[in-house]
């Protein structure tokens, strides 16, 4: 882990009058910032060339009833240095009002508007204070992270109509897509406006399927949770499952052993492998080229059924627990995976070959939904979609985790952001996946699969994990709450991060290349929505 006192020391000598303490929480640096200074102290975070800070995580605490006050956190990943750097403030006693960094960083803006609808915390200064978690029926008053509020309470609807952004002209018009679509898709509500073909202006309306996931985490043990975390988004059970134990291992002081690391990296990339070669597909049969969505569709399911007799379920769900994995692999079993694995490899590259071959396809995909590079910054995009737009991070190189300190995996990285550079980047990865199961096979060390606690956590006490899962930064903080019960559960999927910067993707391009465009995301409903 590189050093951050050098970062630290910085920030602390430019703000000497507002910094109020520091201290490290596990390892991340946290500095303490009087509310009145926080934007300016965010602001240098994030534009001084030493440190190019992008906002990663921001998050609030109701600490009731320990202490009467709300705790806000704002976790910035340092550009250059690939490490975390922590502000925090508070707001005390009846306080209800902190300064909104929107106007200097635009990835707090959902950010803050979600603290807003969930905790009854408002931004001042923020450009946009419509409600965004809490649609329009939610009766005024209605904060469900409050600690007072019940998990169970029923609320009444009220009448409420949401105010779209309007670009008024003539010739503008709006065409409202959703949130009910045909097919199986998840709802989301996207209103475009257009004069003539061109989209002038996209908007995004999410959060219609709400279910309360990071309030029922307060329902729960810090170690019977694992199930939940597991749905939070369906497609990434692995991803979320372990995102969550490596948080609750860290306030046990728990020391997974080796066997168990290997096996976490194994899962989690079958995991990616299956997610990537559905996409592929499913990029394709936008293009209307059906012939390589069949066969990445034949092959995903080759994939999903491997996960089914190698776990018990296609979606890899159960494997993980806190401190291990609930299941081994046998030697038999890894041959057979690798068997499986070279043959699907030679066959998808037979598909890649005939993909890039076929010029129609490839003038469907370059230059449509093309994300800058610097609208990516700005927006802290990350995962698969900010890879494609030149942003080099990957959590699994960057902040090693299960077995990635051993096996160092091999980061794709584009610079087009584009739907052809979105789809490169999991062409590459699915090799790298496969690659890195192969290592995972021939350096499985022996050993348990389950390691105990050292200790049960204080109340208050919280922990940071993150895992690269196949979209992107999973990130979690767990803190303890009395009699071994969770506190605070904080989830963000990377789809909440990248969803606002499919609004600029979008641009200039046309109506009917929006499906493509949003394939090439494929950003989760549910793991936004929570």
């Amino acid at each position: 882990m590189i050093d951050a006192r050098p970062a630290v020391e910085q920030v602390q000598a430019a703000f000497t009058q507002a910094i109020t303490e520091v201290c490290a929480v596990h390892g991340v640096p946290m500095l303490r910032v009087k509310k009145q200074d926080l934007p300016t102290v965010a602001h240098f975070l994030h534009t001084n060339p030493g440190l190019r800070g992008s906002l990663s995580l921001l998050w609030a605490v109701d600490h009731r009833p320990r202490e009467a006050r709300y705790e806000l956190c704002y976790l910035f990943t340092l550009a250059e240095r690939k490490d975390w750097l922590l502000l925090a403030t508070d707001l005390h006693g009846d306080e209800r009002e902190f300064p909104s960094i929107t106007p200097h960083l635009h990835a707090a803006k959902w950010y803050e508007r979600e603290i807003r609808d969930l905790f009854g915390l408002v931004p001042i200064g923020h450009p946009d204070l419509r409600r965004l978690v809490r649609h329009e029926h939610w009766p005024k008053g209605s904060h469900p992270l409050k600690r007072d509020f019940p998990w169970d309470r029923v609320l009444g609807r009220v009448q409420g109509e949401y105010a779209f952004r309007k670009i008024h002209g003539e010739g503008v018009f709006e065409v409202p897509v959703g949130p009910i679509h045909a097919g199986i898709i998840e709802p989301g509500h996207f209103r475009f406006s257009v004069a003539g073909e061109p989209i002038m202006q996209l908007e995004v309306r999410h959060f219609w399927k709400h279910r309360g996931v990071e309030k029922l985490f307060e329902q729960q043990q810090l170690t019977e949770a694992v199930p939940l975390s597991e749905r939070v988004s369906g497609d990434t059970s692995v991803g979320h499952s372990l995102a969550y134990c490596q948080a609750v291992e860290m306030l046990q002081g728990v020391e997974v052993s080796p066997r168990a690391r290997y096996l976490r990296t194994l899962f989690l990339e079958l995991e990616r492998l299956h997610n990537h070669i559905g996409d592929v597909g499913a990029i394709c049969n936008d293009t209307a080229y059906a012939l390589a969505h069949a066969h990445c569709g034949r092959m995903k399911e080759q994939l999903m059924q491997l996960n089914d007799r190698l776990t018990g379920s296609r979606f890899l769900r159960g494997v993980n627990c806190v401190g291990g994995v609930a299941l081994d692999l046998s030697g038999l079993q890894l041959a057979q995976v690798e068997v499986e694995l070279n043959a699907l490899e030679q066959d998808f590259s037979d598909i890649e070959k005939i993909v890039f071959a076929n010029a129609s396809l490839t003038e469907r995909l370059e230059n449509t939904g093309i994300l800058t590079e610097g609208i990516a910054w700005d927006h802290a995009v990350i995962g698969v979609v900010g890879r494609a737009s030149g942003i080099d991070r990957d959590l699994r190189r960057d902040r090693p985790f299960a077995a990635y300190d051993v096996l160092q995996p091999r980061v794709a990285l584009y610079r087009y952001g584009d739907v052809r550079a979105r789809m490169r980047v999991r062409l590459d990865e699915i090799h790298e996946s496969i690659r890195l199961i192969r290592e995972v096979r021939r350096g499985l060390p022996l050993g348990r699969l389950v390691s105990r606690p050292m200790h049960q956590p204080q109340p208050g006490a919280w922990a940071l994990s993150a895992v690269e899962g196949w979209r992107g930064e999973i990130l979690y903080v767990v803190m303890a709450g009395d009699a071994g019960r969770i506190h605070r559960c904080k989830v963000r999927d990377p789809s909440f991060v990248n969803w606002p910067a499919i609004q600029w993707a979008a641009l200039g391009n046309i109506v009917p290349d929006f499906p493509l465009i949003n394939k090439s995301f494929n950003l989760s409903y549910a793991g936004n929505d929570l």
